[in-house]
């Protein structure tokens, strides 16, 4: 029998659950040995980073260190590329995978550069460190998030979400997912991680001595091993655990969320309270019944912009609302357009991917050349204190 749905002004409609062969952004129950595959892909990538952080063996080669997992990604990306069958979806992994590729592997681990950074770090911040508060990329993304919300870096450019999303598809199935209202309201774990991570903006930002490496060394602690944790307990808390109970930074930008002009749009009107909207979502969010109860916006911390409850709603009831809404106020983000603007079919939909392509092509070869100019890690700062040295900045 289908669960059932209700709001006060409603009455009770039965949810029309998607059939297993129509499926796009729900996943499937799939075969003990593909999730214990994907558990022990999980396992490696926290092997990875055990050994690159403590153990030092075989000299941390690239199937051993912190950059395993971005392999990883890219590995299993490409056979949930090819797998998906929601077309937005299928775009925004395919922009997901490649920036995880060259911003988070090819160029820190082969062609490292420091950036630029306010304050007094406690280590040299290799592009792209977005989360060492101070930092350009830092500063630059938070101006993107203000804007266009929390997916600008969670949805496109995340390898913590980006391995959940590959590796760990074969847990988003209803039955792995926590969608209890006692579940909903562990959200708010993730302030304590807040808590701290504002005790590290402080630290990062201070000389170096005994208190701020101290306390920088249990926050890293404190981010890491639940992190890698919540992936080995995928098969029972579901592929986003750790966004959405645990993740500092994930906070951070989903407070931009609120303040920043970022939403999704709900109308009453259109919805026929089907539930899909619900049921595909990782983060657990109630969609329609949040739009209800908030004069038409779906506005919380807790969405990732993933757009799978937009492409899924089958009358368009649902939009995102972001910056562009302000110089475009006709502009509606709703199901017909995210999914025309993912058929690779169109002209322009190609020429924009090529485009974001060649611009990847350009930051790679702009930071294999800046990487080969400024020397080793030993002379990074030497060299580029010498080239800018502003009164405000530390290299």
């Amino acid at each position: 029998m289908n669960p059932t749905v209700s709001t006060p002004s409603r009455r009770i409609i039965p949810i029309r659950l998607m059939p297993a062969d129509q499926q796009r952004s729900l996943a499937g129950r799939y075969a003990w040995w593909v999730k214990m595959l994907a558990w022990i892909f999980f396992a490696w990538a926290f092997l990875g980073w055990l050994n690159d952080a403590w153990l030092y063996r075989f000299g941390t080669p690239l199937w051993l260190n912190r950059y395993t997992e971005p392999v990883i990604i890219l590995l299993f990306g490409i056979w949930r590329i090819m797998a998906e069958k929601n077309a937005y979806t299928r775009r925004r992994l395919i922009f997901l995978v490649a920036n995880v590729t060259v911003l988070w592997w090819l160029i820190p681990w082969g062609h490292p550069f420091i950036e630029p950074h306010a304050g007094y770090l406690a280590g040299l911040p290799a592009f792209p460190s977005l989360h060492s508060p101070g930092t350009l990329t830092f500063f630059l993304v938070l101006a993107a998030v203000f804007l266009f919300g929390r997916r600008i870096i969670c949805g496109w450019n995340c390898p913590c979400v980006g391995i959940r999303e590959v590796v760990g598809f074969p847990f988003r199935h209803t039955d792995h997912v926590p969608r209890s209202a006692w579940a909903w309201r562990l959200r708010h774990l993730k302030w304590f991680w807040f808590a701290l991570y504002l005790g590290a903006m402080w630290a990062m930002t201070r000389p170096a001595n005994n208190i701020t490496s101290g306390y920088l060394g249990f926050f890293a602690m404190m981010v890491v091993l639940p992190y890698f944790a919540t992936m080995l307990l995928s098969p029972w808390i579901g592929n986003r655990g750790y966004c959405r109970y645990l993740c500092p930074y994930g906070a951070t930008f989903g407070l931009l969320n609120r303040v920043g002009m970022f939403r999704i749009d709900y109308r009453a009107d259109l919805c026929i309270q089907c539930g899909k909207c619900e049921k595909v979502c990782d983060m657990a969010i109630p969609v329609w019944r949040m739009g209800a109860a908030n004069q038409g916006r779906v506005d919380t911390t807790e969405c990732m912009g993933c757009g799978r409850c937009i492409t899924e709603c089958p009358t368009g009831s649902l939009a995102f609302h972001d910056a562009r809404n302000l110089v475009f106020p006709a502009l509606r983000q709703d199901r017909e357009h995210l999914l025309q603007r993912s058929d690779f079919s169109r002209t322009a939909v190609r020429w924009r991917t090529a485009g974001f392509f060649l611009l990847l092509a350009v930051v790679l070869g702009g930071a294999v050349y800046y990487s080969s100019q400024v020397g080793t890690w030993g002379e990074l700062p030497t060299r580029l204190g010498a080239i800018c040295g502003l009164p405000l900045i530390t290299w």
